[in-house]
């Protein structure tokens, strides 16, 4: 492919070390300290599509970038024969002539775990930091990881592309860590629920009208970051932070959640098997199998993978209104080198190009990230469904704030399914076990 190269990572340490002799250079998504609000962007009725960027050839120094490389997960590999690659491949040789035909390379890792982007990340870091990547493709909380151990770079002084009001709240929220934009949002996601109408003729619109059916409805009530019960708990009026951004539990808008899963779980509703789903991808192969008539989703997997006989809905409100979880990938800028920023940031702003993600992000089935790119989907009913679903969405809480009320809320909907304790009760001791941590 004319000056775009594209190699497949190899996960491995040791290949990392004695490629760098060679010049070869050797995880998402998203989390913030910073509370995570649903505010809509100000003037969205109004969204501009203008990208501003500062031209790379204003702050090189004498020595000139003659090439780009790119870390990306195996999904945007631009030598597979997908729409949504052939639209990538496209979009970077269109780049690479805008700036006199410069090489762009592009590697491939894994999404996560050893040899995967984070991974890689680090380990060519701390081995062979010549070989490290201009941009790479982190999801939200990677991109959280990498910033805290200095693997990324700030972007604050190379664009001001999120002060843009094209962008949903989340998404906005997404490139930021503590006040500072450390990326350029490419693809959002959120949980939503699926659903197939021959099973579920009328929709129900509230957890009440779920309750007086007999539809199966599955989650991942194993999962240790609880995401789900974290969504509901928030739309209930629950605060995940306090203002020292200590993570926190509210009694009353916890109960209001343990007491859903008790009446849900006594009438059946929510089946004894649900402690087998640990993650989200267990849930989606089980409703894929018509284990069940209803259940919650990234979705991505509805976009990418959804049955023909399916179809996506909106979170059932809980007493403060509807409300939903994201996430997302960013383009960040690894590299080191002072006078190659500026360039690989142009990049970023290429590829985040309202027309373009319009593009993309439906083929590749992943949320876009404005809202201006949304209303360039040629199918309209998914596009008034997953606008919906961005509208109500909030970032996802950090790493910590997880790793502190995820195991906490995992153990309160484990006690609450099995009848063992009253849904007050095991609030207030979800509480109390937060403040001993």
């Amino acid at each position: 492919m004319n000056k775009i190269k594209s190699l497949i990572g190899l996960g491995l340490i040791l290949i990392v070390v004695l490629s760098a002799c060679e010049g070869f250079p050797v995880d998402l998504p998203w989390l913030t300290p910073e509370p995570a609000t649903a505010t809509l962007p100000s003037g969205e009725s109004e969204v501009s599509t203008a990208t501003p960027v500062i031209t790379a050839t204003q702050q090189l120094t004498p020595e000139t970038v003659t090439g780009l490389t790119l870390w990306v997960p195996p999904e945007m590999d631009p030598e597979l024969d997908t729409q949504a690659t052939r639209l990538f491949k496209n979009k970077l040789e269109a780049f690479a002539e805008l700036n006199g035909n410069i090489e762009i390379t592009v590697r491939v890792k894994a999404a996560s775990g050893v040899g995967g982007l984070l991974d890689a990340l680090t380990a060519t870091s701390a081995a062979a930091p010549g070989a490290l990547p201009d941009l790479i493709a982190l999801t939200r909380p990677d991109l959280e990881m990498a910033a805290l151990k200095g693997l990324i770079y700030p972007l604050d002084d190379l664009t001001t592309i999120p002060d843009d009001p094209d962008w949903y709240g989340f998404t906005r929220e997404m490139a930021l860590l503590q006040g500072s934009i450390f990326g350029l949002p490419f693809a959002a996601d959120a949980l939503a629920l699926v659903y197939r109408p021959a099973t579920i003729p009328e929709f129900p619109t509230s957890w009440n009208e779920l309750f007086e059916g007999e539809s199966v409805f599955i989650f991942p009530a194993e999962s240790d970051q609880a995401l789900f019960q974290l969504a509901l708990y928030q739309a209930g009026g629950g605060a995940v932070q306090n203002n020292q951004r200590r993570p926190v539990l509210d009694v009353d808008p916890l109960t209001e959640v343990f007491r859903l899963f008790q009446e849900g779980a006594s009438l059946g509703n929510f089946p004894e098997g649900l402690a087998q789903y640990q993650t989200m991808g267990q849930v989606w192969t089980a409703f894929r199998e018509g284990q069940a008539d209803l259940a919650v989703a990234w979705v991505s997997s509805y976009l990418q993978d959804g049955p023909a006989d399916a179809d996506l809905a909106t979170l059932f409100p809980m007493s403060e209104g509807a409300l939903s979880i994201g996430t997302g990938m960013n383009w960040a800028v690894a590299t080191p080198q002072a006078y190659r920023q500026p360039l690989a940031v142009e990049l970023a702003a290429f590829l985040v190009e309202p027309d373009f993600l319009a593009e993309w992000t439906e083929a590749a089935g992943y949320i876009p990230p404005r809202p201006s790119s949304l209303e360039g989907w040629q199918n309209q009913s998914l596009r008034l469904t997953v606008g919906q679903v961005a509208l109500m969405t909030r970032l996802r809480p950090s790493n910590d704030i997880l790793a502190s009320l995820g195991p906490i809320l995992q153990e309160g909907t484990r006690q609450i399914l099995q009848m063992l304790v009253d849904p007050a009760q095991a609030a207030q001791v979800a509480v109390e076990s937060l403040e001993e941590q």
